[in-house]
């Protein structure tokens, strides 16, 4: 247990901060405002239905490094199977597969579940596995990686606990999709060399790394765009409130649109301006060493809105009315260590202003 404990926690627990449910659990806290679960039996089965989505996911990433050990050791990647036998790697990828199928159970009745589950499994598995190994087919591969990571994940929520065909779960969907596409393309531009070096045919060694880079700057454009779909959903879909002093009936989601539009309207284009002035690399949002140093408005509207600022805001939400959804709150905070002030100092458009005030001082 606890070495399955250590293969869980590899890479600074990247099971949950790249779990496709946390970065958009936005997509949960919508259904449970709009479908008013407010009990404890809901915030029972969460609690269970993400033990379940963190084993799947485990068993995604852990497939995948089984699969790799010999690639990655040539590219100088790390691999949590590198020490150990492969029989045992073996064992451990079918052990978190059972944990995760144990906990997936109690959901298997609900309508399209267990398909949509299977599908999930089989993409986890066959993106990395002969005979398919999806992720040397090129778009094949693009495909698998972003339906196991992102698109099924999303969908299986909405079977656990809304309904899958509906317009929510569309619009939910085709946002987590196309932000997958964003991600894994951007990660594929940044492996091209390493991977054409090795002959490992992705998406973008198949294809070039020039029209690549086009169906990137694409793809954050329209993810930028659908992010105000998703906006316009919360703004119509979500119950209003009645302001108790001018009896008025306002829509919950108002300040988050208000917060989304000045970010769109400083962000719309420039990722095309960017790849027509080859600049793209460096205005690249899913590469991790700039979201480190930069914190501007494209940083903000690609990670910080979707995935921390707008659950941050639904949860606060949930426990007004309903005071033990207060959890939801606190695993938000300290899952994105929101409890520091230095965290919302660094952020656009704080961290400009701070720095123009003590250039001004000077």
């Amino acid at each position: 247990m606890k070495k399955i404990w250590s293969l869980l926690s590899w890479r600074n627990w990247g099971i949950i901060r790249y779990n496709s449910i946390w970065q958009n659990i936005s997509s949960l806290f919508y259904i449970a405002l709009t479908e008013q679960l407010f009990n404890l039996a809901f915030i029972g089965q969460v609690g269970l239905f993400f033990l379940f989505s963190t084993m799947m996911t485990g068993y995604g990433y852990l497939i995948n490094d089984l699969a790799d050990i010999e690639l990655d050791r040539r590219h100088g990647k790390p691999n949590v199977f590198h020490s150990m036998g492969r029989d045992r790697a073996i064992v451990t990828v079918l052990v978190v597969l059972a944990v995760g199928f144990f906990f997936g159970l109690p959901f298997i009745n609900r309508r399209g579940f267990a398909l949509v589950w299977l599908l999930w499994i089989g993409a986890a598995t066959f993106y990395s596995l002969p005979p398919f190994r999806l992720k040397e087919r090129g778009l094949a591969g693009l495909v698998a990686t972003i339906a196991a990571q992102q698109t099924l994940p999303i969908a299986l929520l909405f079977t656990a606990f809304g309904e899958l065909m509906s317009w929510g779960a569309l619009i939910f969907i085709l946002f987590v999709t196309v932000r997958g596409i964003s991600s894994d393309v951007s990660h594929q531009m940044r492996d091209w060399s390493n991977d054409t070096n090795t002959g490992t045919t992705t998406f973008a060694v198949r294809y070039g790394y020039g029209a690549v880079q086009t169906v990137y700057a694409i793809s954050l454009e329209v993810e930028r765009l659908v992010l105000g779909g998703v906006m316009l959903l919360l703004l119509w879909g979500l119950p209003p409130v009645t302001l108790p002093l001018w009896n008025w009936s306002v829509a919950l989601a108002w300040p988050l649109m208000l917060l989304y539009v000045p970010l769109f309207l400083l962000t719309v284009g420039r990722s095309w301006r960017a790849l027509r002035q080859g600049r793209l690399a460096q205005e690249d949002p899913y590469n991790e060493e700039r979201q480190v140093r930069i914190r501007d408005a494209l940083h903000v509207i690609h990670h910080p809105l979707p995935s921390v600022l707008m659950p941050l805001y639904l949860a606060g939400w949930l426990t007004l009315f309903y005071w033990p959804n207060l959890i939801f709150l606190l695993i938000l905070s300290l899952l994105y260590g929101l409890y520091s002030p230095e965290r919302w100092l660094n952020i656009w458009p704080l961290r400009p202003l701070l720095t123009w005030l003590r250039t001004a001082k000077v």
